[in-house]
């Protein structure tokens, strides 16, 4: 059994990245949005500034979606506390590949990329839960 902490390292990584995003998002929302009120709906804040904006925001909402499945399985392993050191590099692919699509998404947009990243990092979720039921 390895250390909880060097598989929950990966999951404090992507907190900060997504902070990161956050950072992006708020900074783009201050300094495009003539009023803080217009953010009360998102209907209202689309087109709103250049569309690095508006797919930061999409991007940041995506970190709040399949990573959640990630934080959960990571989380319980821990506390289960039966891994290995393949889990652990497994969790960290899940990162890289979550810090690669945030890239992709912000940058080319190759909506094709995103979907293999996407569905790599499903089946990394879904080997490391799998790993817990059955292995």
């Amino acid at each position: 059994m390895d250390n909880q902490y060097e598989l929950l390292a990966p999951v404090f990584a992507l907190i900060l990245w997504t902070f990161v995003i956050f950072l992006i998002m708020a900074y783009g929302r201050v300094r495009f949005l003539k009023n803080p009120q217009d953010a009360a709906h998102t209907k209202n804040v689309k087109n709103v500034g250049p569309d690095w904006l508006e797919r930061t925001v999409d991007n940041y909402n995506h970190l709040f979606e399949q990573p959640v499945a990630f934080y959960a399985v990571t989380i319980s392993t821990a506390i289960i506390n039966n891994f290995d050191s393949i889990l652990i590099q497994l969790a960290w692919a899940f990162v890289f590949i979550r810090i690669i699509h945030s890239i992709v998404q912000l940058s080319i947009n190759l909506v094709v990329l995103r979907f293999f990243l996407f569905v790599a990092g499903w089946m990394i979720i879904a080997f490391m839960a799998y790993s817990q039921l059955f292995m």
